[in-house]
């Protein structure tokens, strides 16, 4: 009689394999929303860091507000939080090298409160972006045509709590300051898609918060420019979106409330 060897046969390996294709199948998905969970944890360290480092700034300067717009060149008077890229990448920083867009974040007024160029860049940002967040025009920047009222100093801020200062922003966005319209249902910028429907803000009082996005039109509206890498939709006639409450909360805690 001929023994059995030892081993599995072919249809028994088969079998196995199978169950581990299925065991993957259903364990993936949950390893890749750890993942990215983990991602988005980060991001919101990094938006809350920057905020301290903001405080920071404003309790050791009398209550005022560091000038949120990125300049090349600031005059004695306002002190930028981060500086502007050198020519010839005033314009386009995330062409720039990355040691030229790591001084200008070294240059800038709140990097000796952190000391660590990683903050101010999101983890799942592209290679060449080494500085993704930005300040609201809001917190002392440029009151530019639709704009709200732009605060200059701490004590104008009355609910700290529910005022955004940083949020998760493209390389691309020059000046490294974020707007939205305040006279109407407008996106001036559109925010980076990077952690699924929704971004990581920060808040005057310190604190970030991740907003999921609900109205299909603001995930649309990001997903098309997250193509593109560009912040900058105002111009585009979806970015008028009226009666979209992503929009309308947005606006509210950047200029505090709605001008329309």
């Amino acid at each position: 009689m001929k023994c059995r060897t030892n081993g599995f046969t072919l249809i028994e390996l088969l079998i196995v394999v199978a169950i581990i294709a299925v065991l993957v199948s259903i364990l993936l998905p949950a390893l890749q929303s750890a993942r990215e969970q983990g991602k988005r944890t980060l991001c919101l360290y990094n938006t809350h860091a920057l905020s301290i480092s903001w405080i920071l700034y404003i309790q050791e300067n009398k209550g005022l507000l560091p000038y949120a717009a990125a300049l090349l060149i600031p005059p004695p008077t306002e002190n930028t939080w981060i500086r502007r890229v050198d020519d010839p990448y005033q314009y386009t920083p995330t062409e720039a090298p990355q040691q030229m867009q790591i001084d200008a974040i070294c240059k800038g007024s709140l990097f000796k409160y952190t000391n660590i160029t990683n903050l101010y860049r999101c983890p799942v940002a592209r290679p060449n972006e080494i500085r993704t967040y930005s300040l609201t025009h809001a917190m002392n920047g440029y009151k530019f045509p639709g704009a709200g009222r732009v605060v200059k100093k701490i004590a104008a801020i009355p609910w700290p709590e529910e005022r955004i200062n940083f949020l998760d922003d493209y390389g691309a966005d020059w000046d490294a300051c974020w707007a939205v319209v305040f006279d109407q249902p407008l996106w001036w910028n559109i925010t980076p898609i990077r952690h699924g429907n929704g971004n990581t803000f920060a808040f005057v009082d310190g604190h970030s918060q991740w907003w999921n996005w609900t109205d299909e039109r603001t995930i649309t509206l990001a997903e098309k420019y997250y193509e593109t890498n560009d912040p900058d939709c105002q111009n585009d006639p979806d970015a008028l979106q009226p009666e979209n409450i992503d929009l309308q909360n947005v606006i509210r805690a950047i200029w505090g409330r709605t001008g329309f």
